[in-house]
């Protein structure tokens, strides 16, 4: 599975007119930084479309909500998406909560991911710091901000847009 958008396949193509030679970029790992509300709601999606999930947040008690919040959401989803077969439903949650591992350490994880997805207060000064300290760890990942300016730390080849 990727996750990955026309407009993302655009964004990184070596021709803005030629959106058939965009350049494939498959993402199996997400990192995504902020266990909040968002951030809960896009890691449950990246694990629901088969990615491998990295949560990360500054505390246990943070993640802990929000393993608990994608676990209600999910029950919600699979009750209605498999109202004909509970089995199914039951078997997705799990399959999909399976994906979702969470850190306090961001830098231990985002090294091996494929994609970063920050998620975090919405604070340019923060964000800019978090992007430097992605900088030494996550040199080669894609990045992504939640911000809705966009521009916290912008590098157009690792930040492409995601906005639908």
């Amino acid at each position: 599975m990727a996750f990955v958008t026309r407009q993302f396949m655009r964004s990184v193509s070596s021709s803005s007119t030629a959106s058939a030679s965009a350049k494939k970029i498959i993402v199996k790992h997400v990192t995504v930084i902020g266990g909040g509300l968002m951030g809960a709601g896009i890691a449950q999606v990246a694990a629901a479309t088969g990615h491998t999930v990295v949560l990360v947040d500054q505390t246990e008690d943070i993640l802990a909500k929000s393993k608990k919040g994608i676990e209600e959401s999910l029950r919600k989803v699979a009750k209605k998406k498999f109202a004909e077969n509970p089995k199914a439903g039951s078997e997705f949650v799990e399959k999909t909560l399976s994906s979702i591992a969470t850190s306090t350490d961001a830098a231990s994880v985002v090294h091996s991911t494929d994609l970063v997805v920050e998620a975090i207060v919405e604070n340019l000064k923060v964000k800019n710091e978090l992007f430097k300290r992605l900088d030494k760890f996550a040199a080669d990942s894609l990045r992504h901000t939640n911000e809705k300016y966009d521009q916290a730390h912008r590098q157009p080849e690792r930040s492409p847009d995601f906005t639908v």
